[in-house]
């Protein structure tokens, strides 16, 4: 696929050679007239993001599907609508561009040969968001490195705390012009119901997050609220027996459908006619979920509400398909949290 050409390289001397005095030789050759290895290794299409184009921005053909043309998993357009590009924004302003291997390949500490004045090499391992394959075939190395890249600060979660409109400090009356506080306090009176807001903010993905393979894969929110003694009084997002994730979580995937309306949930992309459901947070942007539930006579003050962005790297349902192994239980990485403490107290009895 594309339309490149490459000829064989040209190996310096001893390339082929394990020894200890081949290799320094070879290390130096390389050193001394770096200009063959650049040719070799360092092709103009290979800095491109238009490269990563070719395998990341996907649709299925009549000839493919028998039904039409279908937009499937596109992160490089999305790379080009989002501010790293600087594609789309008409500015003053000459920030560099943001490539997709500024992200996934950044510079690194290295051995070889072909390193920079300051010992820098591209790393190769491609950090991105697939965890499968290094726990299926037990690279921990590898798998770490996509947990540090997971959790790097990218994606942030945020709780908004809630302010009363008629809350007061104390019953004694203080004239607005000098009450200094601009916010209500952040309370709950038992009994009622509250709500809580939830933001998940894509700060640095160069893409839509999540990216990739949405109609498998899966992030959410695990959202959670306890009172003082740890008693639980609300959750959504949490994983139920089977392993599974509660339905009713606030997700970022999508959920493809076939041209009768059947959930396509083994991947088969050619009988993929559209989504029923989609949702993601574009590079920039930020996505609000909110939370209402009753608060408890029983509960002890103060409740202390949590949020995780969680993702897992292919759904249970179709990890266990796919590789045949109802027990297999994908590793699930914490992306961002947040938590906070709120009060709650006895509504104020109204005086007649």
């Amino acid at each position: 696929m594309g339309s490149y050409r490459f000829a064989p390289q040209n190996d310096y001397l001893f390339a082929d050679h394990d020894g200890p005095v081949a290799t320094k030789i070879h290390n130096f050759l390389v050193r001394i007239h770096p200009q063959e290895h650049r040719r070799d290794m360092a092709k103009t299409p290979l800095a491109s993001p238009q490269l990563c184009g070719i395998c990341h921005a996907q649709f299925m053909d009549k000839d493919v599907n028998g039904w039409g043309w279908v937009k499937m998993q596109d992160d490089y357009t999305a790379w080009l609508n989002s501010p790293y590009s600087r594609q789309q924004e008409q500015e003053f302003s000459h920030d560099p561009v943001t490539r997709c291997q500024d992200c996934h390949m950044p510079l690194a500490p290295g051995h070889a040969p072909s390193a920079d004045t300051n010992g820098l090499v591209r790393f190769h391992r491609f950090p991105g968001a697939n965890t499968a394959i290094p726990w299926v075939t037990q690279d921990r190395e590898q798998l770490q490195v996509v947990r540090d890249f997971l959790r790097s600060g990218k994606v942030r979660i945020d709780i908004d705390e809630p302010h009363e409109a008629g809350a007061t400090r104390s019953a004694e009356f203080v004239e607005r012009e000098a009450r200094v506080e601009t916010e209500a306090p952040s309370y709950f009176d038992l009994g009622d119901t509250a709500n809580l807001k939830v933001s998940v903010i894509n700060l640095l993905v160069g893409h839509n997050f999540p990216g990739g393979t949405l109609d498998i894969d899966e992030a959410w929110i695990a959202f959670r609220v306890v009172d003082a003694q740890n008693q639980l009084v609300y959750e959504s997002g949490g994983l139920l027996d089977s392993g599974a994730v509660d339905p009713q979580a606030d997700f970022y995937r999508s959920t493809s459908v076939d041209r009768k309306g059947k959930h396509v949930w083994r991947h088969d992309l050619f009988n993929v006619i559209g989504n029923s459901y989609e949702n993601f947070v574009p590079a920039g942007g930020t996505d609000i979920a909110e939370y209402t539930f009753p608060i408890p006579y029983w509960a002890k003050s103060p409740l202390t509400a949590s949020a995780v962005l969680r993702y897992r790297k292919l759904n249970i349902k179709y990890a266990r398909w796919a590789l045949q192994d109802d027990t297999i239980d994908l590793p699930i990485v914490d992306m961002a949290r947040d938590a906070i403490s709120i009060p709650v107290r006895y509504k104020a009895e109204v005086e007649r």
